[in-house]
């Protein structure tokens, strides 16, 4: 007793991950009752990549900030409109762009997400007593909750009352170490879990590189990396007109995405008529032809003197 009285305590101290004050749309759990209500409601676990122990990278960590946010925006569902097309989305077992994602997403399902330094992740670290942004999708206009599983092995459920469809962010906050898991309800769906480690010790919020263009492109099994470009099937455009060029020339090959010719390159037409002067030659790009030094040189050229051999 005393110890849930004291879980009740901290919980309510820290307001919850999504800083709603309990009594006030927030509703405590039991685990059982919870897996309870998510086997009924049919919903399909996701193969998510969160490992077994909680991840110590730099790369694995949430973007995060010890400074709260405004006030006004705690607990609420923020609209996100500023979609920022250089970012990146885990969605189908990889990380891709956002104009990818947005070009293949049905928008039929709740999806939820974490701020993480090369996208928005699935799972993510972050220390204790910091905030970060998860992002979530709702599909249609519906009654929105949102579940979080305590390390301690209780739920809270957190109501935002009936929302329109679209993207929206919220905050998160790092209340209680240990493994939290996240799931989003809207539509009588259930999403995808977001987890998150809360780490007593600080980690340092170093910007970590993330996946590479070229790494993120060729997760992608019906993308190729070609030519400093990630191409996916179906959307492969023809042959660059630079490489067709070079491959219309028969001593040209296409490597690397530059143009090498084995052989020498053709005369200039000046080294040419140059040439047909047999009191001329073409040395270092000039045509140097014998006798006076200007004397005009038989096809009208003119040019200096050669030295004497």
């Amino acid at each position: 007793m005393w110890v849930l009285v004291g879980v009740f305590l901290i919980s309510g101290l820290a307001l919850g991950g999504y800083d709603l004050n309990p009594g006030a749309g927030v509703v405590n759990m039991s685990l059982q009752d919870f897996k309870s209500l998510l086997q009924s409601s049919g919903a399909k676990e996701v193969s998510v990549p969160i490992p077994q122990a909680a991840g110590s990278s730099a790369v694995e960590s949430a973007v995060y900030t010890t400074q709260a946010p405004p006030e006004t925006d705690l607990g609420e569902l923020l609209a996100f409109d500023d979609m920022d097309q250089s970012s990146y989305v885990y969605y189908g077992g990889s990380y891709m762009p956002w104009g990818r994602f947005s070009a293949i997403f049905p928008q039929d399902t709740p999806l939820m997400w974490i701020r993480r330094h090369n996208g928005w992740s699935w799972y993510a670290t972050m220390p204790l007593g910091t905030w970060s942004e998860m992002l979530m999708f709702i599909p249609d206009a519906s009654p929105v909750y949102i579940y979080e599983i305590y390390p301690q092995g209780f739920v809270w459920r957190y109501d935002f009352g009936y929302v329109d469809p679209g993207f929206y962010r919220i905050w998160y906050y790092a209340d209680i170490p240990g493994r939290h898991e996240c799931l989003l309800y809207s539509g009588g769906m259930f999403s995808n879990r977001v987890v998150v480690d809360v780490f007593h010790q600080w980690i340092p919020p170093e910007p970590s590189p993330g996946p590479s263009p070229r790494e993120v492109c060729e997760s992608n099994p019906q993308c190729s990396w070609v030519n400093g470009k990630c191409y996916c099937r179906g959307l492969i455009p023809p042959d660059d007109p630079e490489k067709q060029r070079c491959e219309q020339n028969p001593m040209c090959q296409w490597v690397n995405g530059q143009c090498l010719c084995t052989g020498l390159i053709p005369d200039d037409p000046e080294k040419q008529q140059c040439e047909r002067n047999p009191m001329c030659r073409w040395v270092n790009g000039q045509c140097l032809c014998t006798g006076l030094i200007g004397t005009e040189a038989d096809d009208g050229m003119i040019g200096s003197a050669l030295p004497e051999q």
